[in-house]
């Protein structure tokens, strides 16, 4: 079983197949967020999903994989995340149900070396993918809203928020141009890249057309290249590489920079006036790995982390490498970049993060790499309940009675 976001609207939603015909797959429902299978413990089977923030459940029948009866409520309200099209459910085959009614917010700190809080900016909400500005003084957040999640520019010195894209749906992964006019970013059933002005003067223009999911993830400073990670169902994960013009449009066609069976994704480029390198997340090792190769012809490819990394940030002049261990700590490396070699030194912790995982890398680095831009859980936050549900079906059984 398991949840499609696809180009056409109708196309979006939940499916089953079978292990041994993979290919003839039965669409279930239609949500925008992910369902799963759970035993009621009274010997019958059901499908969990959202309908708005409501939890619904109809009884499911596994061995023809078609849903019976009608669908009823559970609980409300249920959080969920509007990016990763998650639910903050969890059950047990006893038929226990597990449910938060509110998402964990966070708000942006920002943090010295040594992980102390220097600062902070804007107001909590629930954050997800963002970036900062290349001269350090916006942001560009996706934020959670009723309508899905959109992108906001956020003012570093006065806190100040305004909302930059005003359609339902997805809008993540913003990445700005070397002069910070510019916003790439993925929006769409089918989440494709678009531009648009960080002024927020016009309409943002499409500036890719494919079946599968594009997410921008960094432009170089010559502003020639932007760089997207794309998941295709042959090889998941893949970076592509996009000619830009000066004035952020494309100037010709994308080409595949790392296409393996393998998972690569959250590209960086090294900040130099024209890029040689650039550092990724792979899965090649069994776990997430932090890799630096050439570019534009990927070659000489270097493991800067150990004991897994996830989401590299280059340090400024390309002089250190940071990155979030798989315990949520900040690491960094230093480096010596060669004509065609990199000589990376040994690892190390700066600090814990006080984040909550959400899939997104949890910082971004000021450009003078003394200070980092934090998604981070207010101290003054309470943790959130969680509620309870013993023998969840039998909700069922009253709905179905009141009718």
């Amino acid at each position: 079983m398991y949840w499609v976001r696809a180009g056409k609207a109708e196309d979006i939603g939940v499916y089953a197949a079978s292990l041994v015909k993979p290919a003839e797959r039965v669409k279930l429902v239609n949500t925008d967020s992910a369902a799963f299978y759970a035993p009621g413990g009274d010997g019958k089977n059901y499908l969990l999903w959202m309908r708005g923030g409501t939890l619904v459940a109809q009884e499911l029948d596994v061995a023809s994989l078609r849903l019976t009866g009608e669908p009823h409520p559970v609980a409300d309200p249920v959080a969920k995340n509007a990016v990763i099209a998650g639910t903050n459910v969890a059950a047990s085959a006893s038929g226990v149900l597990l449910y938060g009614s509110s998402n964990t917010s966070s708000r942006f700190s920002w943090l010295d070396r040594t992980g102390k809080l220097v600062g902070e900016v804007g107001d909590p909400a629930e954050y997800s993918t963002f970036r900062l500005s290349p001269d350090g003084r916006r942001v560009a957040v996706s934020r959670d809203g009723p309508g899905g999640a959109d992108l906001w520019l956020l003012e570093v010195q006065r806190g100040v928020s305004s909302r930059f894209t005003f359609h339902p749906g997805i809008n993540a992964y913003p990445t700005w141009s070397p002069d910070g006019r510019t916003i790439l970013f993925s929006f769409g059933s089918q989440q494709n890249m678009f531009r648009k002005e960080s002024s927020g003067a016009g309409n943002e223009q499409r500036l890719s057309q494919s079946p599968n999911v594009q997410d921008p993830s960094d432009w170089s400073a010559d502003g020639r290249w932007a760089l997207y990670q794309e998941v295709a169902p042959e090889t998941g994960f893949d970076l592509w590489a996009l000619p830009m013009t000066p004035d952020g449009k494309p100037a010709g066609q994308a080409k595949p920079y790392l296409r393996t069976p393998l998972n690569e994704s959250w590209g960086r480029f090294s900040p130099e006036p024209s890029p040689r390198w650039v550092a990724y997340q792979s899965d090649e090792s069994g776990r997430y790995e932090v890799y630096i190769q050439a570019f534009p012809e990927p070659r000489g490819k270097f493991q800067i982390s150990t004991g897994g990394g996830l989401f590299p940030e280059w340090g400024p002049g390309g002089r250190e490498l940071f990155y979030v261990s798989l315990d949520h700590k900040l690491m960094a490396a230093s480096l010596k970049l060669g004509a065609d070699s990199i000589e990376p030194s040994t690892p190390r912790e700066l600090f814990p993060l006080p984040i909550v995982d959400n899939g997104f890398s949890p910082y971004d680095t000021a450009p003078d790499g003394q200070r980092f831009l934090v998604r981070a859980v207010p101290q003054q936050q309470a943790s959130q309940p969680l509620t309870v549900i013993v023998n969840w079906p039998a909700l069922l059984k009253k709905g179905a009675a009141a009718q």
